[in-house]
């Protein structure tokens, strides 16, 4: 059935979007876990998984050309594997969104101590006021829940634009230019890569408002290739600025913090205030859309009806709003920074994966099908971009992946739930 939605969208708006979406509160946590597993060669690790996420990018946006309707890996494992994969992609992509949420609660809580001692104290009821204050932004209604996003977007790219300049003109240590200074940390560089992905989460959001796009098959594969083309050097010039004006990067909890205090006056609140403003902006943006994830997934008959209750009033589904808040509070308090982090990328990996191995899929299965954007060499790159993700599951603890597979078998378990449900006579739902 063809979208009814306005088509508005272009490329320039579509890049916007995109860089928005990746550049967040990730990059204000991971220099410092960068630095510690791969020292110097940090940088090189940024341009590393930036490769890997081009490939993994370069596949999402040959299969999103071949749909223009809004959904994006969903839509595109079901397509190429069925219900049950497509179900599984979701549940993932609604995970990797409640992991990150929680993952930058904790590290909200470490910036916050950087102005204020006793916020580690208290950091429990600051988590649960954080996701309250979220969550009733959003059962209030969308607009209100988007606005909120609209107001953080250019408040994070302020300072680390500055930590920059600073870093690559006055305020780097002397004599460490080559970053000869910088601890080699512990020498695990794939290790560096692997958590670096959860700093390009986001990328894939540019594939999913297709229906709503002027020119969808062209304006995915910019805007996908244009952000992660844009956000690698980025990142990258953060991580060298930062290496270059403190060294002893590894150590700090919440790092550019750090940098912010060794950089001038007033550096440490600078940066931590822009921190505190990120994070904070990319949680409202994950509120927004982790409990719409969810809703999706009941309101498609995937999981049990409950979960897709929209408010009579607000017109907002506050189950799965609140619900989502609720889960979110429990890892932040209960997992550790580490933990969320790695869980995160696993989920994220995971969704990639099925993209990947669903272009393959529709290559082989229907090689004449439109599209408009099609990968040279053949399956090279989406072999290899499915290859380079397994290659990262392995850096992954057993431990992570065993978590991750039950959270996957928690969903399928509900999916039956749902999918029996559904399907039984009306008067038996």
């Amino acid at each position: 059935m063809r979208e009814q939605l306005q088509r508005t969208l272009g490329t320039p708006g579509m890049l916007f979007i995109g860089i928005n979406g990746v550049v967040g509160g990730g990059i204000f946590l991971l220099p410092g876990q960068v630095a510690e597993r791969a020292g110097p060669a940090a940088v090189w690790a940024y341009l590393a998984a930036g490769v890997v996420v081009i490939l993994i990018g370069l596949c999402f946006a040959e299969i999103s050309t071949m749909y223009d309707r809004t959904g994006g890996p969903l839509v595109y494992a079901r397509e190429a594997m069925g219900q049950t994969a497509g179900f599984t992609v979701g549940w993932m992509v609604w995970l990797t969104y409640l992991l990150g949420w929680a993952l930058l609660s904790n590290g909200f809580i470490g910036y916050l101590g950087s102005l204020w001692a006793p916020a580690q104290d208290y950091g429990a009821f600051i988590i649960v006021g954080l996701v309250v204050l979220l969550c009733l932004l959003n059962t209030f209604g969308v607009r209100l829940g988007a606005g909120v996003i609209q107001f953080f977007t250019v408040a994070k790219l302020v300072p680390l634009t500055i930590l920059i300049i600073a870093g690559l003109t006055f305020a780097g240590v002397s004599g460490n230019g080559t970053l000869g200074l910088v601890s080699p940390g512990s020498a695990d560089f794939l290790g560096a890569v692997l958590i670096i992905i959860f700093a390009y989460g986001g990328f894939e959001a540019a594939t999913i408002p297709a229906g709503e796009m002027v020119n969808p098959r062209r304006t995915i594969s910019v805007a996908v290739l244009g952000t992660l083309g844009a956000v690698t050097v980025f990142y990258m010039l953060i991580q060298y600025a930062a290496l270059r004006i403190e060294p002893e990067l590894a150590a700090s909890s919440s790092p550019l913090a750090s940098v912010g205090e060794a950089m001038f006056a007033g550096g440490l609140t600078l940066m931590t205030v822009g921190a505190l403003l990120s994070i904070g902006g990319t949680q409202s943006g994950i509120a927004l859309i982790s409990s719409r994830s969810l809703y999706a997934l009941s309101r498609e008959g995937m999981l049990p009806r409950f979960l897709g209750w929209i408010h009579p009033r607000f017109r907002t589904p506050v189950v799965s709003i609140w619900l989502t808040g609720a889960l979110v509070v429990i890892l932040t308090i209960t997992g550790t920074f580490q933990q969320l982090l790695l869980l995160n990328v696993a989920a994220r990996l995971y969704q990639y994966l099925m993209v990947c191995i669903s272009v393959v899929i529709l290559r082989l299965r229907n090689p004449e099908a439109e599209r408009p954007f099609r990968l040279p060499l053949g399956l090279t790159i989406p072999v290899l971009a499915a290859g380079l993700c397994v290659l990262l599951f392995t850096q992954q603890p057993l431990v992570n992946l065993l978590a991750a597979l039950g959270a996957l078998a928690a969903g399928l378990v509900l999916f039956a739930v749902g999918r029996s449900r559904s399907s039984a006579p009306e008067g038996e739902s």
